[in-house]
């Protein structure tokens, strides 16, 4: 049944155009074409996506759920789909588009927080996380005060669940995600 559904989204998202990723989401297929797009980095144990016009990229972040359940609530966390494919499950559409930011804190087991320009979050409503292309690998090893290039995304869940995330669970709801992975500013000074 899996393949089949993939078969279906593949073959929708050819006939649909560059742009287009159906909301239902894709089962982990380990950068298959075409969603062969690498980050280089750890990112891709959870992404998969492709590139689109104008170098933009759209795909799926992935999770794995825990087995707990909060108030009624699956609880989630990001995986290694390349050593689980059968536990991941799309748990975000991912829009991204090409910028440069630089590395300005490194907060304790969090996100890195990354300055972007102004001008390329202003008129995309939910692009609110960045991520590097390349190395370096882990995030501990990024330096502060240096640019990267890489992609600001827009993560829109598709279902509901509670993240948990270096050691905070979060509510995430159907929709374009604001919080679970913020980690832009665009005041540099």
């Amino acid at each position: 049944m899996r393949k089949l559904i993939a078969t279906f989204l593949l073959v929708s998202l050819s006939l649909l155009g560059a742009g287009t990723v159906l909301a239902v989401g894709l089962p982990w297929q380990n950068h298959s074409r075409p969603f062969d797009f690498l980050f280089g980095n750890h990112i891709d144990m959870h992404q998969q996506s492709r590139l689109a016009g104008n170098k933009t990229s759209v795909g799926f972040l992935y999770i794995k759920f825990t087995g707990k359940v909060i108030e009624g609530v699956p609880e989630a966390t990001h995986a290694d789909c390349t050593q689980m494919p059968n536990d991941c499950t799309p748990g975000w559409e991912l829009s991204g588009i090409p910028v440069t930011a630089k590395l300005v804190d490194m907060p304790h087991m969090d996100h890195p927080i990354w300055c972007v320009d102004q001008d390329d979050v202003a008129p995309r409503q939910g692009y609110t996380h960045f991520h590097w292309l390349g190395d370096p690998q882990m995030a501990m090893d990024l330096q502060i005060g240096q640019e990267y290039k890489g992609y600001l995304l827009k993560l829109t869940a598709l279902d509901t669940f509670y993240f948990l995330h270096h050691g905070e669970t979060m509510l995430v709801t159907p929709g374009i995600d604001y919080n679970s992975h913020a980690n832009i500013v665009t005041n540099c000074k």
